[in-house]
């Protein structure tokens, strides 16, 4: 007696989540994730019915709660995951190495446009916009939630700059500090955003 999901069958789990208006890709993962090892489950359990049967019964029993947990508890086990992950990617070397990088990169172009002037408050923003394409780029028409979630920060992040450079005069110890927050901050968005986008690319080859 067999107890795994096939992937003929994920890729049907799929599918029928996308019919349910389940768009969002990284919330369909984690959805079909969840419904495959239950269904794994209750096979593991004894229950000698096809997987058809089986996932048509826990359909009937749970679909109104995944739709409805599809715009919160899934989303927010994302936005959680994501959040992990970026702390985590602070700590890496690759994070660190990029930091010193940005900084050098950054306190050059601020000496020649000045930190007061529109670009200071623009410059940041536009380099974390440019991160939030990158899954837009390499998977075109694909929706995932953590791109929304990622704009949020990209509005805070760019409140931030909005109010803080105007107080800030260079060279100074609150400017060093300021390209030093701003370096690994853009770094390490930078690592988490790859990372994501390495995952779902592994994740969809394997669906």
């Amino acid at each position: 007696m067999r107890n795994k999901v096939t992937k003929v069958e994920i890729e049907f789990i799929d599918t029928y989540l996308i019919n349910a208006d389940i768009l969002y890709e990284d919330v369909r993962v984690e959805i079909v994730d969840h419904v495959a090892s239950e269904i794994e489950y209750r096979m593991s359990q004894g229950d000698s019915r096809g997987f058809y049967e089986i996932f048509k019964e826990y359909m009937v029993e749970h679909k109104a709660v995944l739709v409805k947990e599809n715009s919160r508890s899934f989303n927010w086990r994302i936005f959680k995951n994501v959040t992990q992950q970026f702390l985590k990617n602070l700590y890496s070397w690759q994070v660190i190495v990029g930091s010193i990088v940005c900084f050098w990169v950054f306190e050059n172009i601020y000496s020649f446009f000045h930190v007061e002037s529109a670009m200071g408050s623009f410059f940041p923003t536009f380099l974390m916009v440019t991160v939030m394409f990158i899954p837009l780029m390499v998977f075109r028409k694909k929706k995932f939630s953590f791109i929304g979630n990622f704009g949020i920060l990209v509005t805070v992040f760019f409140s931030l700059n909005y109010y803080i450079i105007p107080h800030i005069k260079e060279p100074s110890l609150l400017y060093y500090i300021y390209l030093g927050l701003m370096a690994i901050f853009f770094a390490g968005s930078l690592k988490t955003m790859i990372s994501l986008v390495v995952f779902y690319k592994k994740r969809f080859q394997v669906v």
